[in-house]
């Protein structure tokens, strides 16, 4: 029986290559016949959904609360071939729960077994190296952020993307709260004064004990060394110095937490026309790095305030976009991102016109999962061709951003030292 992977043909009106099934020849290269006999094969244009043949890189917390569960709901998009991580413990675990046929040990012997795309969400100074390899391979790469930990980094991947999908995994840009808030802020469009992002974390604990995940104890220790190295070597890299432990978890803190915040903003500002970069006003650590925050200047001399805090000893979680507007506030709460099907709530207030008038419309868009919501994306850029929301150059973008805020408030804490 003949296998079959996924094969460019021409590109659509959006730039994108529609991606349609195609014989492969055993031991090929995924899409290395797909490329090779375009002028011999008939083809055509698929319709949704078409399976896409993929393997998870990374069995850790994403991979287990976020990604595993859609790849194995998803089965009329995602044929789920294989779990890939160096915990044994792990990917046997992930693999057995979701009746996935592979478990193997690295993403070089995912890859050998034809697959059509990865899901990639190993920790994040591993990024760069997993996406260069996929994308040798030839296939389509969705990366959880950050996606890579240095400019330079990010500039190789985008040398070596060529035709192939590269995804990243900012699901708030999938929720439908936030394309509806994006409906709102168009429409006139609204006149932003301000808008800010506060987020208090206590981390993932009260979120999933209750599910059962498998902690991947038996990774080789020399990769762990290895990816932590590669972590602090980037901290020096951004520095141009050597950091200490509040540094070193305030980079983290930018790169690792914030950055779905300065996404987000991104995404809801380019809606508005004001597109990255920002000029910096301000940004600071505090809390020996367990909070972050960076200032832009909007404008019409408006404002941008970005601020994340790890509050461990508080069991609750709280993220909170506001967009100040002339004639209207619109505001997202958005519940923890590992509570599945928790709805974000999007409220939006105005004046009713009268002196003290005020209407207030709270939207409860959807209970879609914003995790699901950023795979079916990832799945129809394959197939059909649709854009791509979460850009390799939109996450450059936001890293730059963070980079430059991380310098400043480096600089700023220790002056003030």
């Amino acid at each position: 029986m003949e296998s079959f992977t996924l094969g460019p043909s021409e590109p659509n009106e959006h730039g994108f290559r529609p991606w349609i099934d195609t014989p492969r020849k055993p031991g090929s290269a995924p899409g290395e016949d797909a490329l090779h006999a375009r002028g011999d094969v008939e083809t055509k244009p698929v319709s949704e959904p078409t399976r896409v043949r993929v393997a998870l890189f990374g069995a850790g917390l994403v991979g287990q609360v976020g990604h595993a569960p859609t790849l194995g709901d998803e089965r009329e998009r995602f044929e789920f071939v294989a779990v890939a991580d160096p915990s044994a413990g792990a990917r046997t675990a992930v693999a057995e729960r979701y009746a996935v046929p592979h478990a193997v040990a690295s993403l070089e012997e995912a890859l050998r077994l034809g697959l059509d795309a990865v899901v990639i969400a190993v920790p994040d100074p591993a990024h760069r190296s997993a996406v260069l390899t996929a994308l040798q391979a030839g296939v389509h790469v969705f990366c959880e952020k950050p996606l890579a930990v240095s400019l330079a980094e990010v500039d190789e991947i985008l040398a070596a993307r060529g035709d192939r999908v590269v995804q990243v995994g900012y699901m708030k840009l999938h929720d439908p709260a936030v394309e509806r808030m994006v409906e709102r802020l168009t429409d006139g469009p609204a006149e932003l004064v301000h808008l800010s992002a506060e987020v208090n974390d206590p981390d993932q604990g009260p979120f999933v004990d209750h599910l059962g995940l498998v902690v991947g104890r038996d990774a080789p220790r020399a990769l762990i060394d290895a990816t932590r190295a590669r972590g602090a070597e980037a901290v020096r890299e951004a520095l141009g110095a050597e950091p200490d432990a509040a540094r070193e978890r305030a980079f983290e803190a930018y790169l690792g937490a914030l950055v779905h915040d300065v996404s987000l903003a991104h995404h809801l500002l380019r809606s508005l026309g004001i597109v990255a970069p920002l000029p910096l006003a301000d940004a600071a650590y505090f809390d020996g790095g367990r909070g972050v925050s960076l200032d832009w200047f909007l404008p019409d001399d408006g404002r941008a305030h970005l601020e994340h805090l790890n509050l461990p000893g508080v069991a609750d979680y709280r993220e909170r976009i506001t967009a100040y507007c002339r004639d209207r506030i619109l505001e997202l709460t958005f519940p923890s991102p590992y509570l599945r099907h928790f709805p974000t709530r999007l409220v939006e207030r105005r004046s009713d016109g009268s002196t003290a008038g005020l209407e207030t419309i709270d939207y409860r868009v959807s209970y879609e999962e914003a995790f699901r919501a950023e795979l079916r994306a990832f799945h129809a850029s394959i197939t059909t061709g649709a854009p791509v929301r979460a850009t390799v150059e939109g996450a450059r973008d936001d890293l730059a951003a963070l980079l430059e805020a991380f310098r400043l408030a480096a600089a700023r804490h220790r002056a003030s030292a």
